[in-house]
């Protein structure tokens, strides 16, 4: 990349570098609580999956019974709400709303509504793990882009910067050296002529 070699051009460059300076302790604070959200959510993740798949276990003992049953839920409504985690904003479920199907001519026993409980709790913990996926994705993502901003500063663009302000420093000091030689040359060369 070229540049001018004058003063105006180290000022501009000091200004970006002392921007990205500053930024820099910032992205690093915030790739570090990046990667422990990550951590966090991919634990709480895992931990969601094993519960589910121990719920799914306690449903299959009553596997035949269920699948002579007709519909009896359905999803209704989910709603949503916004968590920040460390600057990002991540959606997140607050409740899950179901609608019973078809249970008029069922009489409601006390099993089948233990029942009905058991297959909400394992939607919900479907949908959550389906959230928590997507939360763990995005927040990946944000600690990706981060560690790329973090590095691009402190490996190219701040030793960029440090490195052209040198060279131009340089130039111009070589420039009024050579400046200088050459007054005193031409000042010699006058004295000499008288």
């Amino acid at each position: 990349m070229g540049f001018a070699y004058n003063k105006s051009t180290i000022q501009l460059f000091q200004r970006q570098l002392r921007m990205r300076e500053k930024a820099l302790p910032v992205l690093m604070g915030k790739e570090a609580a990046l990667r422990k959200a990550v951590k966090e959510f991919e634990q709480k993740r895992d931990e969601a999956f094993e519960s589910q798949k121990r719920l799914m276990q306690n449903l299959e003992e009553h596997d035949a019974l269920w699948m002579e049953m007709p519909a009896l839920l359905q999803v209704e409504h989910i709603e949503r709400g916004i968590i920040n985690v460390a600057g990002i904003q991540l959606e997140s479920i607050q409740d899950v709303h179901f609608r019973m199907l078809g249970m008029a001519h069922l009489p409601m026993q006390i099993w089948l509504q233990a029942g009905i409980e058991q297959l909400k709790v394992l939607v919900r913990s479907t949908i959550e793990l389906d959230f928590l996926n997507e939360q763990c994705i995005q927040l990946q993502q944000a600690r990706r882009k981060t560690t790329q901003k973090v590095n691009l500063y402190e490996k190219v663009q701040i030793p960029y910067y440090e490195e052209s302000i040198r060279k131009i420093k340089r130039f111009l000091e070589d420039k009024e050296n050579i400046a200088t030689a050459a007054k005193k040359i031409a000042k010699a060369r006058r004295e000499q002529a008288r």
